[in-house]
């Protein structure tokens, strides 16, 4: 029998969930909101939109102070060999070798739970991306609260087109990500351990 860690805490899976789940309803409300009629009505999707909105807002800040209370925000931070040769590393695993059947260049640990291009990614959409969308979010749903700063910025227009490109990036992160968790140990292991937080230990 395979030796576990622990790798996730249950905090951080119930999170995650929660995470998930609005950004899916965020995603289908967004296509009803520029398509009206897929899903349903428009002022339902204008609705549950924003519901979603303000949730992720909240989900975001907790996100936030929870990995700097716990210290896990380090999980994000890229170290000098994660850098040099790590991102080649990786890199070439995921263009090359995942199709020739090759291991896992990088195995998660208790301590370092993120190979180094997962690091630098979830690092700038969760710290960065995340907030810019929450940012032009809220600024496109109450204009009248910020309407200098929106002038400033060249007007409504360009704050929800500015929320639209982000929308889709995050939405295209989403199907890469929901992608990427199939390349585990097994197809559906990644999955696995988000639920029960447990996962075999990989020799390399």
């Amino acid at each position: 029998m395979s030796e576990k860690m622990y790798l996730h805490p249950l905090t951080e899976r119930i999170w995650h969930w929660i995470h998930a789940l609005l950004v899916m309803v965020l995603i289908i409300s967004g296509i009803q909101i520029h398509w009206p009629g897929i899903f349903g009505k428009f002022s339902n999707a204008i609705t549950v939109h924003n519901w979603a909105g303000i949730l992720l807002v909240c989900d975001f800040f907790l996100w936030l102070i929870y990995n700097l209370i716990s210290k896990r925000v380090s999980h994000y931070i890229l170290r000098k060999e994660d850098i040099h040769p790590g991102m080649i590393v990786q890199a070439r695993f995921y263009a090359y070798d995942i199709f020739k059947n090759k291991p896992h260049p990088y195995a998660p640990s208790e301590e370092n739970k993120f190979n180094p291009l997962q690091k630098a990614t979830y690092f700038n959409f969760m710290f960065f991306m995340m907030p810019l969308l929450l940012i032009s979010g809220i600024l496109y749903m109450y204009p009248s609260h910020f309407s200098s700063f929106i002038a400033f910025l060249g007007g409504l227009k360009v704050v929800a087109l500015f929320h639209y490109v982000m929308a889709i990036i995050f939405a295209a992160f989403f199907v890469a990500h929901i992608y990427l968790a199939t390349t585990g140990h097994t197809v559906f292991s990644d999955f696995v351990t988000m639920i029960t937080g447990y996962a075999d230990k990989e020799e390399h």
